[in-house]
């Protein structure tokens, strides 16, 4: 009788622990803090279209894909985009682009066709990625044009290695903001800088 109870307890113990499922946790890349003090006098005059913004399929996913080795790939199934890589990408870059360039309104792509755009910044991800507990690494080409897309002033290609502060998720999606505060930065100078 004992070794019947104690099998349905143990039978009752693991069928419980298979109706237990690990809730996914959700993370979000940071634009910069917003500068203190009123907006600039004259307001938004000048307009900055942001896209298209490109990033790799294997990396634009739903859960965060972290490196475990030289060769060998971790995606996290609980460790997650509230959305996908490239709408964090591209809204993170936004909002950067917004508060170092406080005298252009930023327009993220799809836009309307009768804007006019004094600026079209267009990113392609190479690379966003890293270890846990490790470095981080942002490799992006990117082109700054003019005529609505019409005309090139340029193209670069930026390569940014940022630090996690600890093995865990929360420190590595913080660096992959660094890096992209790093980026919006380069954009944000070759958009004030004169043609060449």
């Amino acid at each position: 009788m004992k070794k019947g109870w104690l099998l349905f307890l143990v039978t009752a113990m693991l069928i419980s622990g298979c109706g237990v499922s690990q809730s996914p946790r959700f993370y979000s890349l940071r634009p910069l803090a917003s500068p203190a003090g009123p907006p600039p006098a004259g307001g938004n005059t000048a307009l900055i279209g942001l896209g298209p913004v490109a990033v790799p399929d294997r990396l634009d996913r739903p859960q965060i894909l972290s490196l475990s080795g030289e060769n060998e790939i971790t995606i996290a199934e609980f460790d997650r985009w509230p959305g996908s890589l490239r709408e964090e990408v591209s809204r993170t870059v936004a909002e950067n682009l917004s508060i170092l360039l406080p005298s252009y309104r930023v327009v993220s792509y799809p836009w309307g066709r009768r804007l006019n755009l004094d600026r079209q910044i267009a990113i392609d991800i190479i690379r966003m990625d890293g270890q846990l507990g490790g470095q981080v690494l942002l490799k992006a080409n990117w082109a700054v044009m003019t005529d609505n897309g019409m005309k090139t002033l340029s193209v670069r290609r930026t390569e940014i290695t940022e630090g996690t502060t600890a093995p865990d998720y929360d420190a590595y999606v913080a660096a992959q903001s660094r890096a992209l505060e790093k980026l919006s930065r380069e954009i944000a100078a070759a958009v004030t800088s004169p043609p060449q």
